[in-house]
């Protein structure tokens, strides 16, 4: 994949001047962005923005399905690590979930509709609906044991259409956040309010008991916390309480029979049905 740094521009946010690359097709913003940390001189900060991704990314190796012009697509390369990749994550699912919720709301719908569901989506919940509204995936750059970047990619689902083909394969169905907002935008209105609230949060990890208060929020703000509900963990099915996260990352489970679960979020499968 080419990358070429000619094509830098600059936008201005919160904390200072960041480095922008706008694209109009391409794979994936995140390899685009892992394209730019191998040259020498790339800027410790760069955002990569696209309207279109033919092969974007989510997690566990999953597909990230866009519409052209339709999704906010955009990549955050980052050198200024502070924080051990769990509270990191933390810290940037916790930026987007502050940008989603600054924006003005249909009437019946408020903040409180929005969390984020465990390790990093952001999840619009009221009544029995659940739906997806936008997606984090997280990849780092290490040099044997030091972190030397991350790469921050942020898919926000606006006006998606999805075939049904599309909606049988998700475990998760995907809304669109045009539904629940007071006025329509656009991909380029979330640009400088997502990486505002992403760098605001990163910042916040270097302050003093800067990590203790993102665990605290990013507890508050979680999806399906304190409820029973079936899950299947470690390929097994349990019936228990999602009880929150833990500074190492892990989740802790537990259900009436006093079993306890501390694990990745990788071993854990929701079914998004409460549990009896």
């Amino acid at each position: 994949m080419t990358t070429d740094l000619r094509n830098i521009r600059e936008i201005t946010t919160q904390r200072g001047v960041c480095s922008l690359i706008r694209l109009s097709t391409i794979c994936s913003t995140n390899d685009y962005a892992f394209g730019l940390l191998r040259q020498q001189d790339a800027p410790s900060e760069i955002i990569v923005v696209a309207d279109e991704q033919t092969k974007g990314k989510g997690q566990m190796g999953r597909t990230w399905h866009s519409s052209p012009g339709k999704n906010l697509n955009l990549s955050y390369i980052t050198k200024n690590i502070t924080s051990a990749p769990p509270l990191f994550n933390m810290a940037v699912a916790l930026g987007v979930l502050d940008m989603i919720t600054k924006f003005p709301l249909q009437k019946g719908i408020s903040s409180t509709n929005f969390h984020i569901k465990w390790p990093n989506d952001i999840v619009f919940s009221k009544n029995s609906e659940v739906s997806k509204i936008a997606g984090i995936l997280i990849e780092n750059s290490w040099r044997g044991e030091t972190q030397t970047a991350s790469i921050v990619g942020v898919g926000v689902n606006i006006d998606t259409v999805f075939s049904k083909e599309k909606l049988a394969g998700f475990n998760l169905i995907p809304g669109n956040f045009n539904s629940y907002l007071a006025h329509k935008i656009s991909a380029r209105d979330l640009e400088l309010p997502t990486i505002n609230s992403i760098q605001n949060r990163i910042h916040q990890l270097s302050l003093k008991r800067g990590e203790e208060t993102i665990l605290e929020a990013f507890n508050g703000a979680l999806f399906g916390l304190d409820e029973k509900r079936m899950y299947t963990i470690d390929k097994k099915p349990f019936n228990g309480t999602f009880l929150g996260v833990e500074k190492d990352g892990r989740g802790l489970f537990t259900s009436d029979a006093q079993e306890n679960k501390r694990v990745q979020s990788s071993n854990v499968v929701w079914s998004f049905q409460k549990g009896e």
